[in-house]
């Protein structure tokens, strides 16, 4: 019996290993002429470091609800609660907002489509090159 629990265990943890690992694209408007990002850019643009896209256009960051732990953790390497505690600061002082939260994946793709400063993250499986451009791939 322990080595069939210790089984499932570790088949448990695999699986669950596996979502963790879920790549996430980060993304932006089809018309922008911005064609990639760092990951420093968009840390920069998402931690509300910088306004603006490296062309001088308006940055429009967007979270999405479902993924946005996932994303800051990838992003910065900090927990959600720091990120949290971080625009609390931020906000309190008047220095800026975190960015707007969307509540799903089909309000993400359809605003960063109609806004070219718009850059959002979505699951890398799910973006629609038709609709989106991925600018960067956070593993």
């Amino acid at each position: 019996m322990p080595m069939k629990k210790l089984i499932q265990t570790l088949l448990l943890f695999f699986l669950f290993s596996l979502q963790v690992r879920a790549e996430l694209a980060v993304i932006g408007n089809l018309n922008s002429p911005v064609t990639s990002l760092s990951k420093q850019e968009v840390q920069d643009i998402f931690m509300g470091r910088t306004r603006s896209l490296p062309n001088g256009n308006f940055a429009l960051p967007l979270d999405f609800q479902e993924l946005r732990a996932d994303f800051y953790t990838k992003l910065t390497a900090r927990p959600i609660e720091q990120i949290n505690a971080y625009w609390a600061r931020i906000m309190f002082s008047g220095q800026g907002s975190p960015p707007m939260t969307l509540p799903d994946e089909q309000a993400v793709l359809k605003t960063v489509s109609e806004n070219k400063g718009a850059l959002a993250y979505v699951d890398s499986k799910r973006v629609n090159p038709k609709l989106v451009r991925v600018l960067l791939i956070l593993e």
